[in-house]
């Protein structure tokens, strides 16, 4: 099975999306979506009780972020076995919806993105696992970088869309068990 990216422009799935607990299943799962997960796996490799887990997997199977793959029946229960439904998720206001769209919402998320990303990072950086020096290995360099530059709306699209390609590049060159990096990106305009 072939997932594609998944553009998210409704509020709900917004919602969704805006609980850490549920981003790290979903980045969990994205990053082999070939593979299947039992609740009990889930709750293993994400540290949470999967009694805890259920209410957050229905929520993302209803949302469609994640889908059962297949069933077995253990010890007189139905475990299901799930997987993310897309390799990547992008952000978009909805077609026709208000000038503003689903702003709290979206604030929600990237609270919770830049939020997630600032932990790891340290938490890396504490561990001895990850390093700020243009010297270190690649395995273990950290490179946090800001800038703001001028160019035409045009160019910042084709600029964008560059930048998206080169990731799917990138990640499609990958096998299973090699190390995960993370990126988040956010291109907007300045003011």
């Amino acid at each position: 099975m072939t997932a594609e990216p998944r553009m998210v422009q409704d509020v709900e799935t917004l919602k969704a999306l805006a609980d850490p607990a549920r981003l790290a299943i979903l980045e969990l799962m994205m990053a082999d979506t070939a593979r299947t997960w039992t609740t009990k796996e889930l709750a293993t490799a994400i540290v949470m009780p999967p009694k805890k887990l259920y209410y957050h997997l229905a929520l993302l199977e209803q949302r469609g972020l994640l889908e059962v793959r297949t069933t077995a029946v253990v010890n007189g229960i139905i475990e299901k076995h799930y997987a993310a439904a897309q390799p990547s998720i992008t952000f978009q206001r909805g077609p026709g919806g208000p000038a503003t769209g689903p702003v709290e919402e979206m604030g929600q998320v990237v609270t919770t993105l830049f939020d997630k990303v600032h932990d790891n990072i340290l938490s890396g950086l504490r561990a001895g696992r990850t390093v700020m020096d243009r010297q270190a290995p690649d395995a273990e360099r950290v490179v946090v970088s800001y800038t703001a530059t001028a160019m035409a709306p045009e160019r910042a699209g084709q600029f964008r869309d560059s930048l998206l390609e080169l990731v799917e590049r990138f990640d499609a060159g990958t096998t299973p068990g090699q190390p995960t990096f993370e990126l988040l990106i956010a291109i907007h305009p300045q003011g």
